[in-house]
């Protein structure tokens, strides 16, 4: 008997998965579960296996060894079923430049079978969820590069896939662009229920969108959790002073006194990293050495921040 109660089957499921170019590896082992109905966010540098990991999610390379699973069905033994499951945004948007936003929709719609009443209800509700209703009978080929990447997301989400990849949609984006995709990919997720794996260099907006995040290096999961989570485990705070007597002869001194690791003096204002003591210890030291504390506060590492110390404490 079915556990009505059970967890949902995850989004994507990868077991242990490696993939083999003759001397290059490019997946090692990777083991990664997504839940469904959140954004997700897999991230690594170039070459550390990101393009290969969708490759194999959508069944387009046969795996060296280990299970995938996408979402619930093996990529390449239900490759119709999978891709019929899957919307894709990849590096290129894909859109016919002669017709409107509303035709490219209604072309896809036809491609994926959906019904002529549901066809027309769905294309203006994607549309909507993603500001580009009131341009719908515009030609696409008059559209700036964030235009037409909303449209490619609304495209992907149109035939309703429980599950949508994402390859670094954020690119070539001004900062504006960048902002109000990454908000019409938040909405159209909470909205329609779907998950979306996203893959990007952006780590701000990872920050704002995704609900978990992957680090991908060298082929192999080296680091999972929220935003938050890995910022807070993925670096080390740093800790701001300010205050009299701040000098760099003093930072120095407490550096090889091994009471500090890093620091930075900016006028009358630190920064440092610590060492060995805890933040009242730290200030208690510098009292003692005749720092007049103004403030000390921790400052939260940046996901970047945490991004980096990871690529740094992964590097042989």
């Amino acid at each position: 008997m079915v556990d009505a109660m059970a967890a949902p089957e995850p989004a994507i499921e990868l077991a242990d998965v490696s993939l083999q170019f003759g001397q290059l590896r490019a997946l090692h082992r990777l083991t990664l579960e997504v839940p469904r109905g959140i954004v997700f966010g897999f991230l690594g540098p170039n070459g550390a296996g990101k393009t290969s990991t969708l490759r194999v999610l959508l069944g387009l390379v046969r795996t060296s060894a280990g299970a995938t699973r996408v979402p619930g069905l093996d990529p390449i033994a239900d490759a119709p079923r999978v891709r019929a499951q899957v919307g894709v945004l990849l590096e290129n948007d894909g859109l016919y430049d002669r017709l409107t936003a509303l035709a490219n929709l209604d072309y896809h719609a036809r491609i994926h079978h959906l019904p002529a009443p549901a066809r027309a209800a769905r294309i203006e509700q994607v549309l909507r969820a993603c500001g580009l209703w009131d341009r719908r009978r515009d030609r696409v080929a008059i559209w700036s590069k964030g235009m037409r990447q909303k449209l490619a997301v609304a495209r992907a989400l149109l035939h309703r896939p429980p599950l949508v990849l994402l390859d670094e949609p954020f690119t070539g984006l001004d900062p504006v662009a960048a902002v109000e995709l990454r908000d019409s990919i938040a909405a159209l997720s909470r909205e329609l229920g779907t998950t979306v794996f996203l893959t990007t260099h952006d780590l701000g907006h990872v920050e704002k969108v995704c609900a978990s995040v992957a680090v991908l290096k060298d082929g192999s999961v080296i680091a999972l959790g929220s935003p938050d989570e890995l910022a807070a485990r993925g670096s080390r705070d740093e800790v701001e002073i300010r205050g009299a007597g701040l000098t760099t002869e003093l930072l120095a001194a407490l550096q090889r006194d091994g009471v500090i690791a890093t620091f930075s003096l900016t006028g009358a204002s630190a920064r440092v990293t610590c060492a060995r003591l805890s933040r009242p210890q730290l200030g208690a030291e510098l009292v003692r050495r005749g720092v007049e504390i103004e403030e000390l506060r921790t400052v939260r590492a940046s996901l970047e921040d945490a991004f980096l110390h990871l690529m740094e404490r992964a590097t042989p």
